[in-house]
């Protein structure tokens, strides 16, 4: 058993997913594309018709964006996700008249459905889904966006907000950062419009007793970007930009932390790169990010095991972490405008597609699909709406 090529074998790789001071705050409820990699990665790629339902799983690319029916929509869909089982996809869908509308739906890849989640949206995004595809979060707003959490089985929206906030500035935005496999937790960013304060303070929401966990510390270390939590929502990783005013512009830095404990810990692995989180895995041990090396040098994806303190590279350089299942084992990476799925195990890559991007979130368990958006018209039949469309590959 190996890692990929050049990286030792580890312990760990099970097949099982884990499924599933504090500030009290009463819940608020409101109403309601391309450069190729390469010939070769464009060969290997299996291109199949778009299916109205997804009753067969067959191999290869399907569109995902399209009506219950199975009819293409008239605008854009982008900012896809999916379910670690696969059943569920979340993707934002733009006003076909060109407005600032974004709606939010849920497709469910079993029966074909696609179901709007019914609030009023203006400049959407953010989508996240948990694991059962019950709940919902997302930020919504023109200038002063908010976080908020649907739930399916209710009907209820619910505002994500400290009931106290930090008294060192104002506070007057928000926005999503991740959502637990079992739905219990969101983790949301809050903070204002001023230069970069947009991200200030990290906050994780237990749904089920209202209460928020401030995770980060002020004053800030700087912007909070990218944020993960564990399956169960015991462990939190997100990454930092810190402005420096020297050439190389700003550094990154990627933290973990357990709730439990209280205790946080920076995982990348160069003071003076810039690192960007991609995933956590689901029992909270690895943590997959990319750094970039000083002056704008190459990318280079990594695994970081919390248990081992070991970082080892997760892909080749030049390639960036985009996304991984659950396992934290199958990583998608991005590279010219193509992407592909390794196993970090074995080393062997999937072709997913030569034209397309990927948010994390997009590879299910034992990374047997993968959703990503693309505006290529060729990678199913009767694509004629001219816009970008989310589909899903699934490898054999």
């Amino acid at each position: 058993m190996r890692l990929y090529p050049g990286v030792p074998s580890a312990k760990g790789w099970g097949e099982d997913e884990v499924s599933g001071g504090t500030m009290s705050h009463a819940p608020r409820l409101v109403a309601h594309r391309r450069t190729a990699w390469g010939a070769a990665l464009a060969a290997a790629l299996t291109l199949t018709a778009a299916l109205p339902t997804a009753s067969a799983h067959a191999p290869g690319v399907q569109r995902i964006s399209t009506a219950t029916g199975g009819g293409q929509l008239p605008s854009a869909s982008t900012g896809a996700r999916i379910t670690p089982g696969g059943r569920y996809a979340v993707f934002v869908t733009a006003d076909p008249a060109g407005g600032d509308e974004r709606r939010i739906h849920i497709k469910d890849l079993r029966t074909g459905t696609l179901t709007p989640v019914p609030e009023d949206m203006r400049y959407t995004g953010g989508a996240v889904i948990s694991a059962d595809g019950r709940r919902i979060a997302y930020h919504n707003g023109n200038r002063f966006p908010h976080p908020y959490v649907y739930d399916r089985t209710t009907g209820e929206t619910q505002e994500l907000w400290p009931a106290q906030e930090p008294d060192d500035t104002s506070y007057e935005l928000g926005t999503v950062g991740a959502i637990s496999a079992d739905g219990r937790y969101v983790a949301y960013v809050i903070g204002n419009r001023h230069g970069n304060q947009g991200s200030r303070v990290l906050y994780v929401r237990d749904l089920a007793t209202g209460t928020d966990d401030q995770i980060t510390s002020l004053p800030p270390e700087g912007m909070i970007g990218q944020v993960r939590l564990s399956a169960d929502g015991r462990t939190v990783a997100y990454d930092v930009t810190v402005l420096t005013g020297s050439a190389s512009g700003a550094l990154g830095r990627v933290y973990v932390k357990d709730r439990r404990t209280g205790t946080t810990h920076r995982v990348d692995p160069g003071p003076e790169a810039r690192s960007v989180l991609a995933a956590l895995s689901a029992d909270g041990r690895r943590v997959i990010l990319t750094t970039t090396a000083p002056s704008n040098g190459p990318t280079q994806p990594y695994v970081h095991d919390l248990r081992t303190g070991r970082t080892e590279p997760a892909g080749p350089e030049g390639s960036t972490a985009v996304a991984a299942d659950p396992r934290g084992r199958h990583v998608l990476l991005a590279r010219d405008g193509a992407l592909t799925l390794l196993d970090l195990r074995t080393g062997a890559n999937r072709p997913v597609t030569t034209a397309g991007t990927a948010l994390p979130g997009a590879v299910t368990r034992h990374g047997r699909a993968v959703v990503f958006t693309s505006t290529a018209d060729d990678l199913v039949a009767d694509d004629t709406n001219g816009v970008a469309d989310v589909f899903i590959h699934r490898g054999h």
